[in-house]
């Protein structure tokens, strides 16, 4: 029997950290009913699939694509759905090869961007769900550096962990800034240092540094700039398996998906309770807090749903936002034009064939 639960979007990760940390996470903790929600057949091919092992984009944040699937686990919803999963602690740029190699099966990452650059080096991803349709990510900048133009940033200094994000890299140059002649230099994870030291500019996350920011007295010393007031095509909270795993085992990743949006609408209806079982299972040693991952989720769970189209189901792709964003790369010089091919490097008949209308179906 299909029992729709209400999805619909009604009108994108992370705090980085230099790895990932801790150990694998167990199988689901228990099932929410004794019996499953799809027929015999259905169950005996979803257990033909094995474990699979779901990589986090970062550790067990409270984020899009990793607190729901800590719910669906929580929840018994694989159970549900004849699908054994291990879940495992990861960092989204290290997990494309993980899963390219199946050593895991699943994996969120942190936009489409990861996946076309992974396969213009010959990952063989594809892309199965987009919870977020617009940048995680945005620019502060101190409001003593009176910078209002971000042409202005060029012969200053901005702080980096790691690399400028692509929607970042993408605004800047859409905004004819010369990447080259912006001063980068690493620093911690502790957003302070934007009034600490000669930077005047720092990438962050929308849930995540803003928040440390304010709690600690900056609220209103800072600018934002933000790639979705540039139209900037961008994308996070992407699910993401092998193409040979999505079309050995089809019925698992759509039911994958299916009780992992279930375990969102859960962690919707349920967010002190979600963030709450997060925090259990992540590393002490990434500092997370109740305050800063409550603020986490609120916020992403708004930009989801704020950046999924009318009547278009939680996860839905797509396809032509997709494809903006690897032309967005190619211009950048991210990539070489005819390197991805963008049709094959996302598969929605997954989505279509577990939503309705907007709505999930829970079970056949």
């Amino acid at each position: 029997m299909r029992r729709p639960i209400a999805l619909t979007g009604t009108l994108i990760a992370f705090g980085l950290v230099a790895g990932a940390c801790g150990a694998s996470d167990g199988d689901d903790a228990k099932s929410s009913s004794a019996a499953t929600v799809i027929s015999a057949d259905r169950c005996a091919k979803n257990k033909a699939a094995g474990t699979i092992t779901f990589l986090t984009s970062f550790d067990y944040a409270a984020a899009a694509s990793i607190i729901d699937v800590v719910s669906a686990a929580d929840q018994g919803y694989y159970s549900d759905v004849c699908l054994e999963v291990k879940l495992q602690p990861g960092f989204s740029s290290a997990n494309v090869a993980l899963v390219s190699a199946d050593t895991a099966q699943m994996t969120s990452l942190g936009s489409f961007s990861e996946v076309a650059v992974a396969n213009s080096q010959g990952a063989g991803l594809v892309a199965v769900g987009v919870e977020g349709h617009t940048s995680i990510e945005e620019l502060l900048i101190e409001k003593s550096a009176n910078i209002t133009d971000l042409k202005q940033l060029e012969a200053k200094s901005i702080g980096i962990k790691g690399a400028i994000p692509y929607s970042l890299r993408a605004m800047l140059a859409a905004k004819g800034v010369d990447e080259k002649k912006i001063t980068q230099i690493e620093v911690d994870f502790n957003p302070v240092v934007l009034f600490q030291t000669d930077i005047v500019a720092l990438p962050v996350y929308k849930s995540n540094e803003p928040g440390q920011l304010d709690a600690q007295g900056f609220a209103g010393k800072y600018s934002v700039f933000d790639p979705h007031d540039s139209a900037i095509p961008a994308s996070f909270a992407v699910f993401a398996t092998s193409k040979a795993f999505a079309k050995k085992h089809p019925s698992a990743v759509a039911d994958f998906l299916r009780a992992t949006l279930k375990g969102f609408q859960y962690a919707a209806d349920n967010p002190d309770a979600a963030v709450a079982a997060s925090l259990k299972r992540s590393d002490p040693k990434l500092y997370f807090s109740p305050t800063g991952e409550a603020f986490r989720w609120k916020t992403e769970l708004n930009l989801v749903r704020t950046s999924t189209a009318k009547g278009a189901a939680i996860g839905a792709i797509d396809a032509k936002a997709l494809g903006a964003e690897v032309e967005a790369l190619i211009t950048l010089g991210v990539i070489a034009k005819g390197s991805v091919d963008v049709a094959s490097s996302i598969n929605d008949t997954f989505m279509r064939e577990i939503t309705k209308n907007g709505e999930l179906i829970w079970g056949e």
